[in-house]
């Protein structure tokens, strides 16, 4: 069978790819949506998500709390607004500013709302970001907050992957990608601007251009709670290789003297907060790899430096927060959550003693401009979320809100255990659920790619429909993501396979453990972690008795050319390198799959918005698989919801019901 036999797929606007798709769709809501069990788990995800005691996550600005909030009456949503003082008494007052849904017929477009930025200054004035169908492509509309309406000749933009952000009141960065000419090769934008209230696009100041091989250009404004902002660009040449550029006060682009591979995080007291991705020799000093820098800019001239924090073996920085005067920062430690601070005193960072919070996952939800207060939630797989307030004034911890239960957790345990993959190392993961016995359903979630860490959290649904009837849970930590400093890097390019070993390794060590056996395990994975259990999958078939793989990259000789895939080179590889492209012909899943083995029932997922992994690495694969009578294989294909899903609530619990009720019918009831 050719390799190239269903190319014709990765035209989406073919009469033949959509007849294709669509009956593929059709026959899966056939096979999987039309039971009571469907139905039933479907209004019971529906009720859980539109529960009103659910917290209610907000953006707060001046004392009042801004929340997008989804129902049944208005399924797309609305952006309201109370006072903090009737949110933290419990009882808040809701006043709605808009629907998401007027705005399809003043754009023409299918739209849903991807975020909304408040000028901190004065939160009244806004951009909001409107998704086409849920992808990443959006339109960016000025709103009024107070008066509840457009802004006449606002800021304004056309449909693209745009990056746009406040400077000031009365300006804005630009950085298009409405138009063919301002993109990379990557889809993203490559040009810099500088717009004023009142210009026509053609008439904003160029500030910068990159090369149209790189991968994308962002500016933005830092507000320093502690002197005066600076403006900053960064220019991505790779993933994980950027410049970052100072601008000054007459619009020039001074390149900073940053390591390529470290991350910019913050600005505060006049100082850029940066993460190493790798060892930094600075004149006499050394500085380690996953270190959190503080260094003193000066008119685009770097100074001394301090260093906050180097991470152990068992550690990573996940996030950090500034507020006026603090630093605040999310860690892993053995994945787990954990907390640092530090105040600027008498010219340095001195680090603080924080309350002690909580094992499992925290998250830094908000800060409110002009303060030193947080906002975070904390939450493991079995206690629902509790939304704390952090005063790092006096080190102050109050409870906002707490996440009322979604499922009984009675005699549902969690543990974490470590296999061994074939290198030898071990891979540490999350075991929940009430019984460990060969004959217990188990569903496997993995990710493993891009430095992001897979955490311990409350699992809410799928408490409800799949630990409480007595399935297993199992989260794999495998290398590629970002549990450990180290992690990421172990598992890129010529050695991605190894976030393949790790997960086999689990199955594995599941199996000897005797938690579970090989027909009663699930594995799922989404986009990079799709790719990670294709590629399980293709090559041990006989571990799993079935697989959910979603929205994922399949054919790795082509994903270069599709949508956003020749930003990946860095963690995959690049196909026009004769030593890689034989690589990754090996990992390959599409190219992988054989047309005699035996596979287990597989269902796989994709939405025709997305445009950031290309629907046909779904689509071959699954048209691949289909022509093996021994593999049993389902596509889930919505024309909407983009890669991360941004749909309605009843699109959500659709597919998650479909998914449960795959895993129904295939690991549940195996003999």
């Amino acid at each position: 069978m050719s390799a190239d036999e269903f190319q014709y797929l990765e035209d989406l606007s073919s009469a033949q790819t959509q007849s294709f798709y669509q009956q593929a769709h059709a026959k899966t809501r056939a096979k999987f949506t039309q039971s009571d069990y469907f139905h039933q788990t479907k209004q019971a995800i529906v009720s859980q998500l539109q529960d009103d005691k659910q917290i209610p996550f907000c953006q707060e600005h001046r004392a009042k709390m801004y929340h997008f909030h989804q129902s049944a009456d208005n399924p797309k949503g609305v952006y309201r607004v109370c006072s903090a003082a009737s949110y933290r008494a419990g009882l808040p007052e809701w006043e709605i500013l808009f629907s998401v849904a007027d705005f399809d017929t003043i754009l023409g477009d299918d739209v849903y709302l991807s975020g909304v930025s408040h000028y901190v200054a004065q939160p009244e004035m806004a951009l909001l970001t409107l998704s086409a169908a849920g992808s990443d492509s959006a339109y960016t509309i000025e709103f009024n907050l107070k008066n509840k309406e457009i802004v006449a000749n606002g800021f304004h933009f056309p449909l693209g992957k745009n990056h746009i952000a406040w400077r000031d009141e009365n300006s804005v960065w630009v950085c298009p990608a409405w138009d063919e000419r301002q993109l990379t090769t990557s889809g993203y934008p490559r040009q810099a601007w500088l717009m004023r209230r009142g210009q026509a696009f053609e008439d904003a100041t160029p500030v910068l251009e990159m090369d149209a091989n790189g991968v994308l250009i962002h500016a933005w404004r830092y507000l320093d709670g502690q002197g005066a902002p600076i403006d900053l660009i960064e220019t991505a040449h790779t993933f994980y290789t950027k410049d970052y550029y100072y601008v000054n006060a007459d619009l020039q682009a001074i390149k900073l003297a940053l390591p390529k591979d470290c991350e910019l995080l913050a600005y505060l007291a006049g100082q850029l907060i940066v993460k190493l991705k790798s060892d930094w020799q600075r004149s006499k000093q050394k500085y380690l790899s996953g270190s959190l820098i503080a260094l003193k800019l000066n008119k685009g001239e770097l100074g001394e430096a301090q260093c906050l924090f180097v991470p152990n073996a068992t550690q990573a920085l996940e996030s950090i927060e500034t507020t006026k005067k603090f630093i605040i920062a999310s860690l892993l430690d053995n994945v787990s959550g954990s907390l640092k601070a530090w105040k600027w005193e008498n010219g340095a960072w001195v680090a603080q003693n924080l309350p002690t919070f909580p094992k499992g996952a925290i998250e830094i939800t908000d800060q409110p401009w002009g303060g030193d207060t947080v906002h975070l939630a904390a939450s493991d797989f079995v206690t629902p979320l509790t939304l704390f307030s952090l005063d790092l004034n006096v080190m102050e911890l109050t409870v906002l809100r707490r996440q009322p239960k979604q499922f009984d957790a009675t005699n549902i345990q969690f543990h974490q255990y470590f296999a061994t993959s074939h290198d030898g190392t071990k891979i540490p993961y999350y075991h929940v659920g009430k019984s460990q016995s060969p004959n217990t359903p188990t569903l496997v979630y993995v990710y493993g790619g891009f430095a992001v860490p897979e955490l311990p959290h409350y699992l809410g649904a799928m408490g409800r429909h799949w630990l409480e009837q007595g399935g297993a849970f199992v989260l794999a930590n495998v290398r590629g993501g970002g549990e450990f400093a180290h992690w990421h890097t172990a598992a890129i390019r010529e050695n991605k396979h190894k976030s393949v070993d790790d997960l086999l390794g689990i199955l594995q060590d599941l199996c000897e453990r005797g938690f579970t056996s090989p027909q009663k395990i699930a594995i799922q994975g989404g986009s990079n972690g799709g790719l990670v259990v294709a590629s399980a999958f293709c090559r041990q078939p006989e571990s799993m008795g079935a697989m959910v793989c979603e929205v994922p990259l399949t054919d790795m000789l082509r994903y270069t050319e599709l949508y956003a895939g020749a930003s990946w080179i860095d963690e995959y590889g690049d196909p026009n390198d004769p030593k890689m492209a034989d690589y990754l012909a090996q990992f390959s899943p599409y190219h992988q799959l054989s047309g005699s083995l035996n596979y287990p029932p597989s269902l796989m997922t994709t939405s025709l918005a997305d445009d950031r992994v290309h629907p046909a690495h779904a689509l071959k694969f699954y048209a691949k698989l289909q022509q093996n009578p021994n593999a049993p294989t389902w596509l889930y294909a919505p024309e909407t919801g983009g890669h991360t899903g941004n749909g309605t609530q009843e699109d959500t619990a659709a597919e998650l019901a479909t998914v449960l009720a795959f895993l129904r019918e295939t690991i549940i009831q195996a003999a």
